[in-house]
């Protein structure tokens, strides 16, 4: 017998809250040695094996998840060597270019050109490409536990690694980025050793799986695109403040980015904890749309509450940060809207999925991209990190009505949309109030005031919800 859902949100979230602890206790410890600048640099590194790994992993990652329920329980070892072969075919390619043009890449990236970090750059991208897989293969099979363990041990040993190099080689951005080459290296080791049934050698060369390698790349090849232009929507704030702005505003804009790691740790939670839920579900019992309907209301009303308790306590939680980061305070609030509209939308982005229309994906993640490069271009020149916080919460709010309405078309569940854009109003304005006004209990108030119309809004369903939860929500 399955457990409930409410078992496995608790299986993989646990290591998300234990991680925003530990977290919390390295951003301390970061923000007060590494500069604001140095932070920028460092910043840089995740944005390029982030784009360097959607680019080798080629889709192959979404393939291995879609199929993954439908491939038989003795050849799912197989479907994952056949997913695997083209990102390392690809990595190398890239690999190859990274050394032939590392003059450029270092000084863009670091301001400086440097053969080492070449290497820093190419091995990032490997290894973030096996701890992919290694939490897919942990993911998929829903262990709950040790997917929350490898979320722990990534906070305990990134720590342990920064605080062993500020010893070794002083405060430099170089710390953050070895530190963080390092952690990956040994979740690669631990992910790969506790999943060893699927990563047996033997399944290398095995027959008999039901999706053939030609299948993963005709499925996973769109993502390509679909995923770097989600990812030049997701960084290109980033890449905005690295040539419009400096980089202190960049390390004070990814300073602020902690400020908001409560929101972002409930979005990584759900979505990790939500793909294999919902295709199991779809696989099912298609017709249930109540279940998605259930799940549309607590995320959205959790994500709301959260965002709001987030934005009431920026004044405290800065102080995390010392003296050098105060103004990341003052860009905290509409950084909020990026983890609630994308956990929102996965839950009203399902009937694309299930129908495997993605190349709509494309499409909506072009048109949020563009009214995001064009509100970056407007406000980054001009107003800088806070500049670059707005335009991408807004095309955030485009993504999120995209996602849905076209989902819309193919499985229709009866969200609450007015409700949420209702919300997007009230926190808009409360985040718009929160960023001038200088009277902490001023912004308390006001936050208090903004759960209450959150509450009210969502009261009702949720009672409803949470008395007939065993025929809505149940999962076995």
């Amino acid at each position: 017998m399955n457990d409930n859902l409410f078992n496995k949100f608790l299986k993989f979230s646990y290591g998300s809250w234990v991680g925003l602890l530990l977290g919390l206790v390295t951003t301390m410890i970061v923000t007060r040695i590494i500069s604001p600048s140095d932070l920028g640099k460092a910043s840089m590194f995740d944005v390029f094996i982030q784009v360097g790994m959607i680019l080798t992993i080629f889709g192959t990652d979404q393939a291995f998840v879609r199929f993954f329920y439908e491939e038989h329980k003795d050849h799912r070892g197989t479907l994952l060597f056949n997913t695997l072969r083209i990102p390392i075919l690809t990595t190398l390619v890239l690999i190859s270019i990274i050394f032939y043009f590392y003059r450029p890449i270092t000084v863009f990236l670091f301001e400086a050109e440097s053969l080492p970090m070449a290497f820093v750059l190419a091995a990032g991208i490997l290894v973030q490409i096996l701890l992919r897989f290694g939490q897919l293969v942990i993911r998929m099979q829903q262990k709950g536990n040790l997917y929350s363990l490898l979320q722990i041990f990534q906070k305990i040993f990134n720590l342990f690694f920064i605080g062993s190099l500020l010893y070794l080689m002083g405060a430099g951005f170089e710390v953050l980025i070895f530190s963080k080459l390092f952690t990956l290296i040994v979740l690669v080791v631990i992910a790969i050793y506790f999943g060893k049934n699927y990563w047996n050698i033997s399944y290398c060369n095995r027959k008999g799986a039901m999706h053939s390698q030609k299948d993963i790349l005709k499925y996973g090849a769109p993502f390509v695109l679909t995923i770097f232009i989600s990812w030049l929507f997701e960084a290109f704030d980033k890449i905005a403040l690295r040539n419009w702005s400096t980089f202190e505003e960049l390390g004070l804009y990814s300073a602020a980015m902690r400020l908001v790691a409560l929101v972002l740790v409930v979005r990584t939670t759900f979505s990790t904890f939500w793909t294999p839920i919902a295709y199991e579900r779809f696989e099912e019992r298609p017709d249930d749309k109540k279940f998605f309907w259930a799940i549309s209301i607590l995320v959205s009303y959790v994500m709301f509450f959260v965002a709001i308790v987030s934005i009431i306590s920026k004044d405290l939680i800065v102080v995390l940060l010392g003296n050098n980061y105060s103004t990341a305070a003052t860009i905290m609030p509409f950084l909020v809207f990026m983890p609630i509209f994308y956990t929102i939308s996965e839950t009203t982005v399902i009937g694309i999925n299930f129908y495997k229309k993605i190349n709509w994906h494309i499409f909506i993640a072009g048109i949020s991209c563009v009214f995001n490069i064009m509100g970056n271009w407007l406000l980054v020149p001009s107003y800088g990190a806070l500049g670059a916080s707005i335009a991408t919460a807004f095309s955030y709010v485009i993504f999120f009505t995209l996602r849905t309405h076209i989902s819309l078309l193919y499985y229709k569940v009866n969200y609450p949309l007015v409700r949420i854009y209702l919300m997007v109003v009230v926190v808009s304005v409360y985040a718009f109030i929160s960023i001038n006004i200088e009277s902490i209990l001023g912004n308390v108030t006001i936050g208090f005031l903004s759960l209450f119309v959150l509450t009210s809004v969502f009261y009702k369903d949720i009672i409803s919800i949470l008395r007939n939860r065993n025929e809505l929500l149940d999962n076995k």
